[in-house]
């Protein structure tokens, strides 16, 4: 019916009997009437095409941010359809640009219930309910989703500023969709319907496609990486060329065992940490285990590469302290030291590189960096992943830790392992893992909602 947009050519791209926000910017029934102009800077609506890839790759982003605390989904369960999943996709393809401006035939008389055919009173609709106007005017009206779930939000902003049904999600999955082109005006409407609509129209205005990864950053959730950025790690030389230094001590004929050791100081653990520390230590001194005579090898020198992350003056004092007193064992290396307790992950960029430098040579990784189920056995796990039943080969066992678990995912004990240059050649770069499998992750979220497998 033509009469739905002549009356708004020039203020409405797309116009239906209805227009809702919640649980998905879409039209019900995916049926509608739109002007071409807006049509063609939609992403082409192909299988396996750009539209459908970015759509579940927002979904993939969205999941994972959820995983880390980052965001959340009050609203609603997990749900292919609201999210647009498999076919529901294309329900929310017309209006995926935040660029649309809707418009609807039916009067706010004819509600959700009524449309559905399920009216409390029997009505049915016709011509004599239209009511011709600009969308959105059901701003709160639900199709589907958890009754009453919108009282939980109305008396916590943080939790309306992170829910994934009101503004993020929408961010996330334009940003996804369309880049910079994504970024909503500075007058469109999605500012004044949502909630927290002008916190995130400022940090939009500010960061432009960025403004979720940089609210992410600020916010200092859980989802972080573990590795410092490229700007801060372009400030100091993490290169293989620090290793050649040591090659007078590394080409002796018993050269020593090459360790590189995380340790971190978690703000509420800090003396538990330093008391791990003192042990590790302890255990490094006393040379190499060798498991045929059942003795420390103390003519073993121990060459120790460690990071510190989230220590105090006092802490890395004390570790500097320890490795004069144990010098005549363990010749230490300050590779970095970090604020951020959180940025463990460097110490595998010095190993990486070591290896590149040395692909020969074996490494053992130990960190004091345990749960409380782990600490009684740190001192035994460190003895084991250093001693000589745990040198490696490329012929037979090209990794060894005290113990190796399938489940839940592929892991030695504690995270401290001893491992063949050659095989850590093969890997991929720490950062580069990490992204990957963030993706990975993202991927079995998506998969376990569209009931692919189960997790």
């Amino acid at each position: 019916n033509n009469n739905g947009t002549s009356s708004s050519s020039s203020s409405c791209d797309v116009c239906s009997a209805q227009f809702y926000i919640k649980y998905a910017i879409m039209f019900p029934g995916n049926m509608w009437t739109a002007d071409c102009t807006y049509v063609r800077t939609l992403l082409p609506p192909l299988t396996d095409g750009a539209y459908e890839r970015r759509k579940e790759a927002s979904i993939e982003r969205y999941l994972t941010l959820r995983l880390w605390k980052s965001l959340d989904a009050t609203l609603d369960t997990d749900n292919a359809e609201h999210f647009g999943l498999g076919r529901y996709m294309w329900e929310h393809w017309v209006a995926s640009s935040p660029h649309v401006r809707p418009c609807e035939v039916h009067g706010m008389e004819v509600g959700p219930l009524m449309l559905l055919g399920k009216d409390p009173k029997g009505r049915t609709f016709g011509p004599e309910y239209y009511d011709w106007g600009m969308a959105p005017r059901r701003i709160d009206a639900n199709l589907g989703g958890l009754r009453n779930a919108r009282l939980r939000l109305e008396h916590s902003p943080n939790a309306s500023f992170r829910e994934y049904y009101y503004l993020p999600g929408n961010l996330v999955k334009w940003f996804t969709l369309y880049g910079p082109e994504g970024v909503p005006s500075q007058d469109s409407w999605v500012w004044r319907v949502f909630p927290q609509g002008e916190r995130w129209k400022e940090l939009v205005g500010r960061d432009g496609e960025n403004a979720v990864e940089e609210m992410v950053k600020a916010s200092g959730p859980r989802f972080r990486s573990a590795f410092v950025s490229e700007d801060v790690r372009a400030t100091s030389d993490t290169s293989s060329q620090l290793f050649h230094d040591d090659d007078g001590v590394l080409s002796l004929s018993d050269p020593p065992l090459v360790v590189f050791y995380q340790i971190t100081f978690p703000p509420n653990k800090k003396e538990k940490a330093l008391a791990v520390v003192k042990s590790q230590f302890d255990v490094l001194s006393l040379g190499q285990f060798d498991n045929e005579s059942g003795a420390f090898d103390q003519n073993r020198k121990i060459l120790l590469y460690y990071t510190i992350t989230g220590g105090s003056m006092r802490e890395i004092d004390i570790v500097s302290s320890l490795c004069k007193e144990k010098s005549d064992r363990i010749t230490c290396r300050q590779r970095g030291i970090h604020d951020a307790e959180g940025v463990y992950g460097e110490n595998f960029h010095h190993l990486h590189a070591f290896c590149n430098a040395k692909p020969s040579y074996n490494v053992v990784h130990i960190t004091n960096r345990v749960d409380d189920r782990l600490a009684t056995k740190i001192k035994a796990i460190t003895s084991a992943v250093t001693s000589t039943m745990c040198l490696p080969s490329e012929e037979s066992c090209n990794v060894c830790g005290a113990e190796f678990y399938p489940l839940p995912f592929l892991h030695f004990t504690g995270n401290m392992f001893s491992a063949s240059c050659g095989y850590v050649n093969k890997l991929m770069s720490p950062s580069a893992f990490e992204n990957a499998m963030t993706d990975v992750a993202g991927a079995a979220l998506v998969a376990d909602v569209k009931e692919t497998y189960t997790t």
